[in-house]
């Protein structure tokens, strides 16, 4: 899976779970800061990605992730 391909599967579930507060999101986009995601949305999103790309986030915890890049990052690394 590409990196784009990555990046546009994250951007589904960002709208799922913001609707049109993800519109124009970008890697650099801070998933709290930028974005507003609540703690709340934020573990929708690590459960939603585990789904969606077939990984499980081990060792890391949810807040150490702040932007949609490092989440990005994460997942290529997982795919390996």
């Amino acid at each position: 899976m590409t990196r784009e391909e990555i990046v546009t599967k994250l951007g589904e579930i960002l709208e799922d779970t913001l609707g049109e507060k993800a519109a124009g999101f970008s890697e650099d986009s801070g998933l709290m800061d930028g974005l507003g995601l609540t703690s709340v949305d934020m573990l929708y999103l690590i459960i939603a990605t585990e789904e969606s790309f077939g990984i499980r986030f081990r060792n890391i915890g949810i807040m150490d992730l702040r932007t949609v890049g490092e989440v990005a990052d994460y997942i290529e690394e997982a795919l390996r």
